[in-house]
C-alpha cells in the first residue's frame, strides 16, 4: 500500500478524503492548522517550511500521492492577503516542496479548486493575473489588502482558485515528463464548513445567482464525501493517465453553463 498526504485532511471534504485512503488500506498524513498529524498554517512560510521538512523526515522514500485541499472562504471573514497566502501560495509552496518526493515514486497529485470560476463575473478578476506571474507574495498582499474585504472577499477566492487552475495547467507538462501527473477537482456547493448554514438567500447575496443543479435537482446539495472519491481516484494509480485535467465535480453546472465548449 501507498503514503498518502492530505492537507486540509481534518474536516470535510479532506476528512473524506482521508477516511477513503485509509480504507483502502494506505497511510495517510493528515495536514492541518489543527487536528492533523502534522499541525502548520499554510497561510505562513514558517508553516509550509514546517509541512515540507516534516514530510521529508517522514517519508524519505517518496510520497505515493498528495492531495491538496486546504483552503479558506473569502466571504468577508479573512483579510484578502491571508485568503491569497492560504488559497494560492501555501497550496504552491507545498506541492513545489515536495515534488521531488512525488517523483521518487512517479506519485500523482490533485488539487481542490472551485467551480465557482464559472460563474462569478469575469471582469472581478482582478488578482490572478498577479498571483501567475509575480512571485512577490507580500507586495501582492500589500496590494489587495487596500481593498475593502467585505466587497472583494468572494471574488479574491475565486480569484486565488482561477489562479491555482492555470498554475495546474502551466506545470503539469513539466512534471508529467518525470512521471508525476497533477488535476485538479473544481467541486460545485458542497456541504463543508465554508457553506455552513448557508441558505439560497444568502447564496444569491454572495453571487452563486445562477440555477446550479446541486441546489435545484436535488435535495440539498452534494456532500463532501462526493468530492472526496474524485480526488482519492485522481490521486490513485488509476488515474495515470490524467494530465494537467480539471474535473468538475458539481452535478451538471459547468455543463449547463458551456454546453457548446469541448475543449
Amino acid at each position: 500500500m501507498g503514503i498518502y498526504a492530505v492537507t486540509g485532511g481534518t474536516k470535510g471534504i479532506g476528512e473524506k478524503t482521508v477516511e477513503i485512503l485509509r480504507g483502502n488500506g494506505h497511510e495517510v498524513i493528515n495536514i492541518d492548522k489543527v487536528g492533523g498529524d502534522i499541525n502548520a498554517d499554510l497561510g505562513t512560510k514558517e508553516g509550509r517550511a514546517k509541512v515540507i521538512d516534516e514530510l521529508h523526515k517522514r517519508c524519505p522514500d517518496g510520497l505515493d500521492g498528495l492531495v491538496s485541499n486546504a483552503g479558506i472562504a473569502g466571504l468577508d471573514r479573512f483579510k484578502p492577503s491571508y485568503v491569497l497566502a492560504v488559497n494560492f501560495f501555501g497550496a504552491v509552496a507545498v506541492m513545489e516542496g515536495v515534488y521531488d518526493l512525488l517523483k521518487m515514486k512517479k506519485g500523482n497529485c490533485v488539487v481542490t479548486v472551485s467551480g465557482s470560476v464559472v460563474y462569478t463575473p469575469r471582469e472581478k478578476y482582478f488578482v490572478d493575473n498577479l498571483l501567475v506571474n509575480c512571485g512577490d507574495e507580500d507586495r501582492i498582499g500589500r496590494f489587495v489588502n487596500t481593498f475593502d474585504q467585505v466587497v472583494v472577499g468572494n471574488f479574491m477566492y475565486v480569484s486565488t482558485k482561477l489562479a491555482l487552475i492555470r498554475w495546474v495547467r502551466r506545470t503539469a507538462p513539466s512534471w508529467a515528463a518525470h512521471g508525476v501527473n497533477i488535476n485538479a477537482v473544481a467541486p460545485g456547493a458542497v456541504a463543508t464548513t465554508i457553506m455552513e448554514g448557508t441558505l439560497p438567500k444568502t447564496l444569491v447575496e454572495h453571487g452563486y445567482y445562477l440555477p446550479m443543479p446541486t441546489l435545484t435537482g436535488r435535495k440539498g446539495i452534494m456532500k463532501p464525501d462526493e468530492i472526496a472519491q474524485a480526488l482519492a481516484f485522481l490521486v490513485s494509480p488509476g488515474a495515470k493517465g490524467c494530465c494537467g485535467t480539471v474535473l468538475f465535480c458539481d452535478t451538471g453546472t459547468e455543463t449547463i453553463l458551456n454546453m457548446e465548449k469541448v475543449y
